[in-house]
């Protein structure tokens, strides 16, 4: 089954997401591709908008090179991550060049720089054209199923990996992507994407080191959750007074509008009365270098499907869901709260370009 190429989508083009996490960001390799392409009406449009995302003082053309230009947009690539803006400026510059080969990579890279940039809904865009006009690029195919995944059109992601399993089938960020995929099509299953993460975790890449989620009962997760409060409460000689909603997922919805698929946990707004949403502490008025109290009342909510999948046993679920916790507590402005070290996350999405020897 192809990978859908839908191009009526409703949702506005102009959705900025909260700068990501994590991302992923192939490269290019060249393929066969259909010598009639020409971008098409939606892309034109998206083109005249992505110049405006560039300030001045990145338009700068680069000194004359005895580089191509290919190998030029795939330097930019290498280092999209930190210059987004430098290679949206690259790519924008080679949509009109006469080669096929090299519009098909820029709109690539223009997708990877819009991805960083948080233009999650463009960055779609450039990858279903680049896909479109090149079936077989296993970097565009990865492009857009990732994109797709961050605007919660998770069939649709589906369908892409399909097609790019079947191209490189050695690719485990593929196969841990799918795996994330199949849980957000049936999060009430535990074994969901269990075959996918097990393909993944069986791979030894340098793309990242992928597990088979550790999955739990709900009550087990729930009490692994309240021994955390409670180690938070005896830490601060105090009882926080919070509830916690333990969730499988985000709401499609708020992830269609521009939140993060793999959030491990929400703080509902709590008070309006505050500049920012600030919290107040209970009987007394606020002033800086005070240690807040979180309002009686107050809701955490963790989603335990995102937490069990960095997780390969029990141990490390008692410390993503303690670390969870934490940072919980800082964002609710509860300065007493002890923040452990962050270990970084390893997510499907983070992986650099499929190589000849993941096929």
């Amino acid at each position: 089954m192809m990978c859908p190429m839908p191009g009526d989508n409703a949702t506005s083009s102009v959705i900025r997401g909260p700068h990501p996490s994590h991302h992923s960001g192939p490269g290019y390799v060249e393929n066969p591709i259909a010598p009639e392409f020409e971008l098409n009406d939606e892309v034109t449009d998206a083109a005249a908008r992505w110049l405006d995302y560039v300030p001045s003082e990145h338009r700068h053309r680069a000194a004359k090179s005895d580089k191509g230009a290919l190998e030029t947009l795939q330097e930019h690539m290498r280092s999209c991550s930190e210059h987004p803006l430098r290679a949206l400026w690259t790519a924008h510059r080679h949509l009109k060049e006469p080669s096929t080969s090299i519009r098909v990579a820029a709109l690539v890279l223009a997708s990877e720089a819009l991805w960083w940039l948080g233009y999650f809904e463009d960055a779609r865009i450039a990858a279903e054209a680049a896909a479109e006009a090149d079936p077989k690029s296993a970097q565009a195919l990865w492009r857009l199923a990732v994109a797709l995944y961050r605007r919660g059109r998770f069939s649709d992601s589906a369908k892409c990996l399909d097609d790019l399993l079947g191209l490189v089938n050695r690719f485990g960020p593929a196969w841990a992507l799918r795996g994330q995929v199949t849980v957000w099509l049936d999060p009430d299953n535990r074994d969901a994407g269990r075959s996918d993460f097990a393909a993944a975790a069986k791979l030894n890449s340098d793309s990242g080191t992928w597990v088979v989620p550790y999955r739990m009962e709900r009550d087990d997760f729930e009490a692994k959750v309240d021994e955390q409060i409670r180690i938070h409460d005896s830490e601060v000689a105090g009882s926080s007074r919070v509830f916690i909603d333990v969730e499988w997922l985000p709401e499609k919805s708020r992830v269609e509008n521009g939140v993060d698929p793999d959030s491990r946990w929400h703080l509902p707004a709590v008070s309006d009365s505050g500049p920012s949403g600030s919290l107040f502490p209970l009987g007394g008025e606020w002033s800086a270098g005070t240690r807040t109290q979180l309002p009686s009342g107050t809701t955490f909510v963790l989603y335990q499907r995102n937490i069990e999948n960095l997780s390969e046993d029990e141990k490390t679920a008692r410390k993503e869901i303690r670390e969870s916790v934490a940072e919980l507590y800082s964002a609710a402005g509860h300065l007493g709260a002890r923040i452990a070290d962050k270990t970084p996350e390893e997510h499907a999405e983070t992986a650099a370009v499929p190589e000849d020897k993941d096929r």
